[in-house]
């Protein structure tokens, strides 16, 4: 029996030590070529923030993890966005160009209601290295 070598891409974490977590998982995950951010919000438990604040909040998280893998918001290929209420739907759409100018990367946006009644918006994303 022939066997070649392949390449095996192994798992490799990223957690950012400014940016808290609510429970045991990672904030990303390398895989290949391939970073995956867990979901990310943006309120503020001492303020009630408006939809865009949190929008804006959440991205930059995204930002910081995606440097932490050597990867940035131009090189994001997928992102699910969950949103508190089908009203933000406009908003958010408005928030999605400005941040992803050219060649937007695939999306899926899904209303669903949140533990903490705070938050307004999470993101996740999957994006190239």
């Amino acid at each position: 029996m022939y066997y070649q070598n392949f390449y095996m891409p192994q798992k490799k974490v990223i957690d950012v030590p400014s940016l808290s977590k609510g429970g045991p998982y990672s904030h990303a995950v390398i895989y290949d070529n391939l970073v995956f951010i867990s979901g990310m919000t943006g309120q503020d438990p001492e303020k009630d923030l408006s939809f865009e604040e949190q929008f804006k909040n959440a991205i930059e998280k995204i930002a910081k993890v995606l440097e932490q893998a050597s990867s940035s918001l131009d090189k994001v290929l997928k992102v699910t966005v969950y949103l508190s209420d089908p009203q933000y739907f406009n908003k958010m759409n408005e928030l999605f160009k400005y941040y992803f100018p050219n060649n937007p990367p695939a999306r899926t946006t899904i209303v669903c209601r949140f533990v903490n009644d705070k938050i307004k918006v999470e993101i996740d994303v999957v994006a190239g290295i």
